[in-house]
Order: C-alpha cells, then sequence, then structure tokens
C-alpha cells in the first residue's frame, strides 16, 4: 500500500511537476498534490489546508525560492522546504539552505528525491515532537512555580553557600519581609537567636564534611523582634538545570510553646493530658514512659502495665515491625508518616484498630515520641463492610452480565459461546500487556456481551449459510450501535457501551460504524477487535467451515498496525505461540 503524502510544488512548469509525482509514486509515495507558482496562490494553498513538505523550482518568471521561504515563514508553518531547481549554484544553494530551506536537489537528479522527502519528514517528527515537548516542560515549569508560590508551606530554593535564589510569599510572610530582596540582606546572624545561629554554624560545618541533614529546628528573630520556631525540611532539588537545595518551613512556634510548658510545669502537664479524651502515650526507645487514663481505657491495661514493658507488646505480631520502623526512622529525623494505622491487642484478648498521630518531643531532656491514638475500629469495620458489599455488587453485575449473554446466544445459536470465548481471549491480551485489574474486568464484561445488538438483527441473516449481500451485511453492522442504545444508560463502573460501539472499528479509520483512527478508539475496544477476529476466523459459522487458528493469527500478523492495534497483536501473537494459549 503506497504512503500519503501531501505535496505542494511551487513550480511554473505542469511537466516538471508532473515528473516529481512521477518520481513520488516510483518511490512508493500516493501523493496529493497541487502546483502554485505566485506569493498569493501558495499562500492560499497554505491557508486551504495542511501540507507534508513544499517542493520549490529555485527561480520562476514571477516568483522564487527566497520569495517562497518568506511566505512559509512568515505564516509560521514548520513543513519541509526542499528546493527543486534546474540549475543552482553551490553558493547560492548554500544561501538558501541558511535561509530556511531543508534541502536542495538538481531536476536531473530526481532520483534523490524520495530519500531526501524521507529524511526530512523524520526531521520534522522529530522537531516537533521536541516543541512539544519544550512547551509540555515550560508549561510544567510554570505549574511548579505557580504551585510553590501558593504554598501554605514557606519555601526556600538556596545554593550551596546560602544564598537565596527564590522564597515564596510565606516565607517572606514567617520572617516579617516585605521582599526576597529585603529577606536577603538580612544575614543568619541578625536573622536568628543566639542559640540558634550558633546550631547554624554547627550545621554549616557538618555539611562541608559531606553530612545529609535533612531536618533541623530554628528559633528565628522577625523584623518586627518576634521569636518564632520553625521546623525545616531540606533536600537536594534540581533548579533551571542546577543542584540546588530545598528548603521547606513550618512555623512550629505553638507546638514548641507547648512544649515548652510541658518541660517547665510537668504536673499541670499532667493534669491536662490525664483527662484528654485522646489516649496519649510518650514513648522512648519504644517503651512506654507515659500513658493517661483514655490510653489504659482504649488499649485495656492498667497505666502500671503499659509503662512497665515495651510498647511493641500491645501491637499486633504482624504491624510490630512498621510501628518500630516507623518510631526509629522519626527520632532519627527521617521522613515517615506523621499519621498511620495498626492493630492492638487488648487485655481480653481482642483487636482493635488505633491511628497514631506521632511527633518528636524531649522527655526528661531525652529524645521521646508523643503519640495520640484514636481508636478507628468501628471505621475499619465499615471500611470492610464496603468491601463486602462492593464484592457482591460486582458479583451481581457479573450475573447479569452473564445473563445478557445467554440471551445473544439465544438469538444467535450459530455462534454459541462466540462471546465467552472471546472475553476468554481479550482478558488474556490484556494481562499479556500488563493492564490492571480494573481495566481487564471492564474488557471481560464488554467482551462478553459485544455482540449484543445482534438481538436487533433478523435471525435469518445470522444464521443464513451463504454470502450476505451489501445490503444484508449494511443490517448486520447496526449491531453495534444498536448495542450501545441498549447499554448506554446502565451505570457500569467503565464506559462498556462506548467498547461495543467500537469493536469493530479499525486503525486506519476502515472500521465501522463511525470510522474511528489510532488513539480516538478506546484501547479496550482495541484489544476485543483482536480477540473477536481470532475466534470469529478459527471457529464455524453458518457461511464457511472454520479457517483455523493459523489462518487467524495471518491475518492479525499481517494487518498488524493498519488494522490491529500492535501492542494487542503482539501480546495476542505470544500467548498462541509461546505460550500455548487455546480456547476452553
Amino acid at each position: 500500500m503506497n504512503i500519503s503524502l501531501r505535496v505542494l510544488i511551487v513550480d511554473d512548469s505542469d511537466d516538471d511537476a508532473k515528473l516529481i509525482i512521477r518520481q513520488l509514486r516510483n518511490g512508493g509515495y500516493d501523493p496529493k498534490w497541487k502546483r502554485v507558482e505566485t506569493a498569493e496562490t501558495m499562500k492560499a494553498a497554505l491557508e486551504s489546508q495542511q501540507w507534508d513538505v513544499i517542493l520549490c523550482d529555485y527561480k520562476m518568471p514571477r516568483f522564487n525560492s527566497p520569495a517562497a521561504l518568506k511566505v512559509l515563514q512568515d505564516i509560521k508553518i514548520d513543513i519541509p522546504f526542499i528546493i527543486v531547481s534546474g540549475a543552482i549554484g553551490e553558493d547560492t544553494a548554500v544561501a538558501a539552505m541558511k535561509s530556511g530551506a531543508h534541502d536542495f536537489l538538481m531536476k536531473d537528479k530526481l532520483a534523490k528525491l524520495v530519500v531526501a522527502i524521507e529524511r526530512e519528514l523524520r526531521e520534522a517528527k522529530i522537531r516537533q515532537e521536541k516543541k512539544t515537548a519544550d512547551e509540555m516542560l515550560k508549561k510544567s515549569e510554570e505549574n511548579f512555580r505557580h504551585s510553590l508560590d501558593n504554598s501554605p508551606l514557606g519555601i526556600r530554593i538556596v545554593s550551596a553557600d546560602g544564598k537565596t535564589l527564590y522564597a515564596n510569599q510565606e516565607v517572606l510572610k514567617i520572617y516579617g519581609f516585605d521582599s526576597i530582596e529585603e529577606f536577603s540582606t538580612i544575614p543568619h546572624k541578625k536573622r536568628y537567636t543566639p542559640d540558634c545561629y550558633t546550631e547554624h554554624k554547627k550545621r554549616e560545618e557538618r555539611r562541608k564534611r559531606g553530612e545529609i541533614i535533612p531536618y533541623y529546628e530554628l528559633s528565628i528573630i522577625r523584623k518586627d523582634g518576634e521569636i518564632r520556631y520553625l521546623e525545616v525540611f531540606r533536600k537536594q532539588v534540581l533548579w533551571n538545570g542546577e543542584l540546588l537545595f530545598q528548603a521547606l518551613y513550618s512555623d512550629i512556634t505553638e507546638r514548641k510553646q507547648a512544649e515548652n510548658n510541658l518541660l517547665e510545669s510537668k504536673e499541670r502537664y499532667r493534669i491536662v493530658v490525664e483527662n484528654a479524651h485522646e489516649a496519649i502515650i510518650i514513648t522512648r526507645d519504644m517503651n512506654v514512659v507515659f500513658a493517661n487514663n483514655a490510653a489504659a481505657e482504649q488499649i485495656g491495661y492498667s497505666k502500671e502495665t503499659l509503662t512497665s514493658g515495651a510498647f511493641t507488646n500491645f501491637i499486633h505480631p504482624e504491624d510490630r515491625n512498621l510501628v518500630t520502623e516507623y518510631s526509629t526512622k522519626r527520632l532519627r529525623g527521617e521522613e515517615v508518616p506523621s499519621i498511620y494505622s495498626f492493630r492492638i491487642i487488648t487485655h481480653d484478648g481482642k483487636i482493635k484498630w488505633a491511628e497514631l498521630n506521632a511527633t518528636v518531643i524531649e522527655w526528661n531532656k531525652k529524645p521521646a515520641t508523643l503519640n495520640f491514638l484514636n481508636d478507628i475500629t468501628e471505621r475499619k469495620m465499615l471500611e470492610e463492610e464496603r468491601i463486602e458489599s462492593y464484592s457482591r455488587i460486582k458479583k451481581t453485575l457479573q450475573a447479569t452480565v452473564q445473563s445478557i449473554a445467554l440471551l445473544v446466544e439465544t438469538k444467535d445459536p450459530y455462534t454459541a459461546g462466540h462471546q465467552q470465548r472471546v472475553a476468554q481471549l481479550a482478558v488474556a491480551i490484556a494481562k499479556e500487556m500488563g493492564l490492571t485489574s480494573d481495566q481487564q474486568d471492564f474488557i471481560y464484561t464488554a467482551s462478553i456481551i459485544h455482540d449484543l445488538g445482534k438481538v436487533s438483527v433478523p435471525s435469518e441473516l445470522l444464521s443464513k449459510p451463504t454470502k450476505l449481500t451489501e445490503v444484508e451485511f449494511n443490517l448486520i453492522k447496526t449491531h453495534s450501535p444498536s448495542g450501545y442504545n441498549i447499554l448506554k444508560d446502565i451505570d457500569f463502573p467503565w464506559p462498556v457501551a462506548d467498547a461495543v460501539l467500537q469493536h469493530h472499528e479499525r486503525m486506519n479509520g476502515s472500521g465501522y460504524p463511525n470510522h474511528l483512527q489510532g488513539d480516538s478508539i478506546l484501547l479496550e475496544a482495541r484489544i476485543l477487535a483482536v480477540a473477536d477476529v481470532v475466534e470469529a476466523i478459527s471457529s464455524h459459522r453458518p457461511y464457511r467451515p472454520s479457517l483455523g487458528i493459523n489462518f487467524a493469527l495471518d491475518e492479525i500478523s499481517k494487518n498488524k498496525g493498519t488494522l490491529y492495534d500492535d501492542n494487542a497483536v503482539d501480546a495476542c501473537l505470544k500467548l498462541f505461540l509461546e505460550k500455548n494459549f487455546a480456547f476452553s
């Protein structure tokens, strides 16, 4: 099959244009072409439709290639522009290439034209892909910058020597400055409290030795003199193509004040915590050093029992490693989820679900973890009920779909089992392609009822033992939209009706009913199409015996990429030729 090619020829000679077209046809192309010879007609042709390549004579009575290049550049369309001239000097050709022409050929050497066009089409595609990638990258960078600007966290980009290259509004708000320029003029010594500045210098020395410090705290002096406490997470990032450092600032002043109050007035803290409705446990080295009344009530042990051993003693054995790992990493300053859930075992052996919210504190001047526990057992039970309910609904849906499939087979007994076998193969192809289980369920559901529309087709056509007339075949073809109309108002979890509608569409647009092409066809419908063709060819039909599986595989292999999806065909061939797939 010749390759379609849209060619705009800028030449004053109709004979020369026809010679070019003959050369293209000999080279495997099916050219759709137009000849123009003035700036006005060239501009009109460019504005009226799309072209794949422009072939331009260098000099004509009323026009020339530099002027033609100018027309193309003014319209700002990137189309391969090749000069095809009867006589052109090397210097002139070089000048034309510098002006924007992509290549030049002599009319007496048209044998090289096809090769030149193929090369320029490839390069034009590469240029377009690069342009698209650049535009996406620019948009991504704009979105990223916008997200930083509007982040509720303070975000600052700094160089290795501490120079501020970017600070969002939240950073300026935290420090009380009006602009990044003003912020950058204030040295660390004036921005930090004395103790904080001392720690800052120590961190600098540690970093010089190559140590990575992802987390630390600051006590800063705002522009108005107020002291605030910050939590900082620092990591290396790529910024404008350069490896720099991103610091995330969170104002923890209230939390620090609460911690200071805890240390300053332990007894007052105990009174508040003991009477809290939320379960509170403090652990150090995974040993419980404090538990309030709510914790004892929730876990089902006395406070004395809780504080006499390891916290993991009360955790379900399957969850102990998780809790231990998170606690250890949190104390080391590593990033772990601040909120997560696990199971605990109560005094009477019952299993409860607890949600933990933890933060690092000091307890008796040593690092510890303050844990807030919430009983979420009821919520977990509801979640399990929802999962069971979903499973029941799924089974009901499968039973309904099977009933619909049986309805089709009742209408068309000669293809009994066709939908079931198509579903079997389609799901196997989906698995081979690495599709998710949800996509596999979608494909199975669409496949098992893909011929539902045949209920609207006269039975005598479905069982006709001879070849169908064109009118009869057109009636058969209505089964796709008929199936769609039956299914479109059913609230499936997937677009099943669309897949049924599209299962006879083909990659090159030659299918029916809507002549869709390529990615315009659902992936699931493309997979269904391959399975449908293979099963149909390899099975007996009223008008012919089975043609065999080898004939079916040859059909999809021969038309891979043209009629059928490349990946679906490859997966199907692999199933039959390498994995011994067979219809059950």
